[in-house]
């Protein structure tokens, strides 16, 4: 699967995903919803950034309110988005279906957690796969 096929697949699945959890509100959706995020997220920041590898999500004023706030490069140093990278996540509103009811799906995806300061580091390549794993499921 090209990143661009498996980018559109995985916005695809997502809006299904985001549907359905609205409708049903099980476990399976939240978990689906979570997982399809944490990987467009990962699509959008790499195909802008190839060499990133995570994406910092940050908490606000309340613990189900989280953005993207910056990337990590490959030798660990911190940038911030750009613009283009934090337009196409705005429009894509993905960070913003990380909550705390369905983080047992997207906290692992993380290679550094710190919920007491709410602030994590998303694995970009590990989120990436992970959604195209579900897909095939």
């Amino acid at each position: 699967m090209s990143t661009t096929s498996a980018e559109a697949a995985i916005r695809t699945a997502l809006h299904e995903a985001l549907t359905s959890s609205l409708v049903t509100s099980n476990a399976a959706d939240d978990h689906a919803l979570a997982v399809y995020s944490c990987s467009l997220a990962a699509h959008v920041v790499l195909r802008h950034d190839p060499h990133a590898v995570a994406l910092v999500i940050g908490e606000g004023d309340s613990p189900n309110w989280r953005s993207a706030r910056s990337v990590v490069g490959a030798d660990g140093t911190l940038r911030p988005l750009t613009e283009d990278e934090n337009d196409d996540l705005d429009e894509d509103d993905v960070v913003p279906n990380l909550v705390d009811g369905n983080a047992a799906a997207w906290r692992p995806l993380c290679i550094r957690s710190e919920h007491r300061d709410g602030e994590y580091h998303l694995d970009l390549a590990q989120a990436r796969d992970a959604g195209i794993a579900l897909l095939t499921t």
